[in-house]
């Protein structure tokens, strides 16, 4: 995937700033990245913070995640203007740099400056903004985004325009991330050749993971800590017709599945989707093709656990099987987006054997 990124722009726009130092950095010379995993730096002006562009960032990246048992948004903002924008402040993993082309505060033309603006403001229309990355800009893995409009209403119109394509795009830059941190630890080479082997899917595991069950068509991996468990369930079924790939027809094979295969701590209790809140279904990708996306909340039956869960179904074409992938965290009490973003990132490490 290239450094440079695109969503919407003018042409002539971008030609200016293309030749004006964004881009790629040489990460060599760089200190590595700090920062805690779902943390987004927002550098703005107060008027744009204040104004309908910063409410709409807000709206964005700070929504509440779907499918978790207590509020945590999809990323914690931290907002800082040009004088806090630092040395230190500079090495953040994931940095938001907003303004218009109208305003003219310190902190807009700071950030102007850096992107490479020229006065390019009659090539921005009502309708249009501009946002790009320049990868490695300060620290080494970093991302740095730039997001520019003509005004501020022109800009957060952009933003409620293009929320749900901004937010997937943070999101899975964060979820590379961590796919990247799991693949540089020690990993469970054993366990990756058996689910290798047994279901024809290649994954990145990590070494704290053990096997709970192994059969043919199913795997069950957990990480179990001392006050948290952190399941992986993987499991393949022959496709029959098009429903097989409905949202209703996966919850009724993963409910069958794991009352089978998932028992809970007590007899006659085990582990089942939560209905009260029902699960959230996306559009999603496995293997370059279509794939459904579920996020919810499960629970033990007959017993009193719960927590969240995120289920991909995806298709093997040339065996004619779906290939099911959950991943589900037990913490009680506690915050577990960031546990549900490993699994997340092991699931989307998944790809089939060639």
């Amino acid at each position: 995937m290239k450094q440079w990124r695109l969503f919407v722009s003018v042409c002539g726009l971008i030609a200016a700033m293309a030749g004006c130092g964004t881009g790629e950095f040489n990460a060599e010379s760089l200190p590595e990245a700090v920062g805690s995993p779902g943390e987004l730096i927002v550098v703005c002006d107060d008027e744009v913070w204040a104004g309908a562009s910063g409410l709409e960032i807000r709206k964005t990246y700070g929504s509440e995640q779907v499918g978790l048992p207590q509020a945590e948004p999809w990323f914690r903002i931290i907002r800082f203007d040009e004088s806090k924008f630092n040395a230190i402040t500079r090495k953040y993993r994931t940095i938001l740099l907003v303004t218009t082309l109208e305003n003219d505060s310190k902190t807009s033309r700071y950030i102007r400056d850096l992107l490479g603006e020229r006065g390019q403001a009659d090539q921005l229309n009502d309708s249009s903004f501009v946002f790009v990355e320049s990868a490695n800009r300060w620290a080494r893995g970093q991302q740095v985004l730039y997001l520019i409009g003509k005004d501020d209403a022109s800009l957060a119109r952009a933003v409620v325009r293009k929320r749900a394509e901004m937010l997937a795009y943070l999101r899975q830059k964060e979820l590379n991330r961590v796919i990247a941190a799991i693949k540089a630890k020690p990993r469970h080479t054993a366990l990756e050749a058996l689910i290798a082997d047994s279901l024809g899917l290649q994954l990145t595991l990590p070494k704290s993971y053990k096997l709970r069950v192994a059969e043919s068509n199913f795997v069950w991996v957990s990480r179990e800590d001392a006050d948290k468990t952190l399941s992986l369930l993987l499991s393949t079924r022959p496709y029959v017709q098009q429903s097989d790939f409905s949202a209703a027809a996966v919850l009724v094979y993963k409910d069958s599945l794991t009352r089978a295969q998932v028992p809970g701590p007590l007899e006659g209790s085990w582990y089942t989707t939560e209905y009260l809140a029902p699960p959230d279904t996306f559009a999603s990708s496995f293997a370059g093709e279509y794939a459904l996306l579920q996020r919810g909340l499960w629970k033990v039956e007959n017993d009193f656990m719960g927590g969240p869960f995120v289920h991909l179904t995806g298709y093997d074409a040339k065996r004619g099987m779906l290939i099911e992938l959950e991943g589900f965290v037990y913490y009680p009490k506690e915050k577990k987006r960031e546990l549900l973003r490993e699994l997340e990132a092991i699931i989307g490490s998944v790809e089939l054997v060639k």
